[in-house]
């Protein structure tokens, strides 16, 4: 997602169109702006008087913890990012379910390596080391 627009910008655009300066397009085009965000600034400077950036919407936090992961891994051995989603599904049902690509990327986030075998099987390796224990 881009990043907002200075709060600078957007206050001088509003009050240029507040004051008069032109229609919703002429002054959009005079700040390189979009039209449908000169008319939201606008929209949002007249309800609240201010027109900083709303907060970025967050999405679901997963529900998958590091020491699942960990204990599936010991459990299963050298086992494939399937056959984790599957354990992990085992003791869970409806929405408490989840997809494999959720697992692969709890994987990565926790630092774990998913590549494919010879056979093109997806399996884990081990954690990723960091830079702090690189030996150049």
């Amino acid at each position: 997602m881009a990043e907002a627009y200075p709060v600078e910008l957007r206050e001088r655009a509003v009050l240029a169109y507040e004051s008069g300066d032109g229609s919703y397009a002429e002054v959009a085009a005079v700040f390189k702006v979009g039209v449908a965000s000169l008319n939201r600034w606008v929209a949002l400077y007249r309800k609240t008087g201010r027109v900083t950036a709303r907060p970025k919407g967050g999405g679901t936090r997963s529900t998958i913890s590091a020491s699942e992961i960990e204990a599936i891994v010991a459990l299963l051995g050298d086992p494939t990012a399937l056959e984790i989603t599957a354990e992990f599904n085992s003791t869970r049902r409806g929405r408490a379910r989840v997809h494999v690509s959720s697992i692969k990327r709890a994987l990565h986030r926790f630092g774990y390596v998913v590549k494919k075998n010879a056979a093109g099987r997806w399996r884990v390796c081990d954690r990723m080391s960091s830079r702090s224990e690189r030996n150049f």
